[in-house]
């Protein structure tokens, strides 16, 4: 098409008020990584499909064949393991950081929790209450994950009982016994940077530490928000279909476990819980989730000085 002809027709397109944008990107893949608008933050595609919830009786056996610590109690809420099917959906490929739910307090006039002297910009952000975190999901135009779209997230189809398989290894998330010094190394007591333990060396080669969707840090390093109401019965009626929890409750569920976590709860199907105004000032943070329509609105890559969307 002539140039001159084109100009005019985008000239008549913009005094109509009606928007010019570039193409639509591909529908995403697997574990593909595509970038929030509203807060530059970095989100994984998770595809429609079943995957396996909670802990099987044999995997506790495994458990316990190499850790006798291991009981039944321990994984009693987690039970009865069960196939769950979720729409397809986006997930943040790291915790909410520092900087990101500063940048939201300033566009919202909130008051920003006090955060840990050993942190920084790029490390989670903590001691937000559910009422917090959620008001954060909203802003950035989600939510937060449900309980089992975040396990989902964590393990994979499969039932993984780690992000990055079956066998523990201490060294591929922030936890009490980790050498890494980004966490600080053994009891540290502290958070890392997200992404931090992306990758370890293993027999002196580089090997990638993530999720089966690439998502980082899904185990360890601080517990994060989900949106549901916790029942420790519940997984005996939950629905086979995009379970949301609990109509109602007194607790609110946290995932994934935090840097002072064992083998025991830094783990895919473990559950944790607590009152939803409370918040957890050293190990409690959260990331969000983004329904599937999110798509056409997310960046292939971010611009090289990204800024977030002010709301009032």
């Amino acid at each position: 098409m002539n140039s001159i002809i084109l100009g005019h027709i985008l000239a008549v397109l913009f005094s109509t008020g009606i928007m010019v944008t570039s193409p639509p990107l591909a529908a995403p893949v697997s574990g593909e990584t595509r970038y929030n608008q509203q807060d530059s933050a970095a989100v994984v595609w998770v595809p429609a499909g079943d995957f396996l919830m909670g802990t099987s009786d044999e995997q506790l056996q495994k458990m316990q064949e190499s850790d006798k610590s291991w009981t039944k109690a321990i994984i009693a809420d987690e039970q009865p393991q069960h196939k769950v099917y979720l729409d397809g959906y986006w997930i943040y490929k790291y915790e909410v950081t520092v900087k990101q739910y500063r940048n939201f307090c300033t566009a919202t006039k909130r008051v920003m929790p006090k955060q840990l002297e050993w942190g920084g910009d790029d490390f989670p952000v903590v001691n937000v209450t559910w009422y917090d975190a959620d008001a954060y999901a909203a802003w950035a135009g989600g939510r937060l994950p449900s309980e089992a779209e975040w396990e989902k997230a964590a393990r994979g189809t499969e039932g993984n009982i780690y992000p990055w398989g079956n066998k523990w290894d201490q060294e591929k998330c922030n936890n009490w016994m980790d050498k890494n010094p980004a966490g600080g190394g053994n009891n540290a007591k502290q958070c890392s940077p997200v992404g931090s333990f992306a990758s370890i060396t293993e027999a002196g080669k580089p090997v990638v530490v993530a999720s089966p969707y690439n998502a980082q840090d899904m185990v360890g390093n601080v517990w994060e928000w989900v949106n549901d109401w916790y029942d420790p019965s519940y997984y005996a009626t939950s629905l086979a279909r995009n379970p949301t929890g609990p109509d109602e409750g007194d607790l609110r569920v946290l995932r994934g476990g935090c840097w002072g976590s064992t083998s025991h709860t830094a783990r895919c199907a473990n559950r944790h819980s607590t009152m939803p105004k409370l918040s957890l000032p050293k190990d409690g943070g959260f990331r969000c989730a983004l329904n599937a329509a999110a798509t056409m609105k997310l960046l292939a890559e971010l611009p090289e000085n990204p800024a977030p969307v002010v709301k009032p």
